[in-house]
């Protein structure tokens, strides 16, 4: 899944992150890429590897998506 897979707009976004998103670091690097950071951008901002950075949004998408 990706972001642009949501038929949903930023700011709803955003809300549904702040509500099911709950550790503070993956909720902050979530944040960040939908702000429209790259995934090398928020991997080296965090201190963390490309794939462990795509793989963090992937989980928070996963976790957004079961609540729309």
């Amino acid at each position: 899944m990706r972001l642009s897979d949501l038929d949903i707009s930023k700011p709803q976004l955003i809300e549904l992150t702040e509500f099911y998103v709950f550790n503070a670091r993956n909720k902050a690097l979530f944040l960040r890429k939908i702000e429209g950071y790259t995934y090398e951008e928020v991997a080296e901002e965090f201190n963390l590897s490309t794939v462990r950075t795509k793989e963090i949004v992937k989980d928070c998408l996963e976790r957004i998506s079961k609540h729309i």
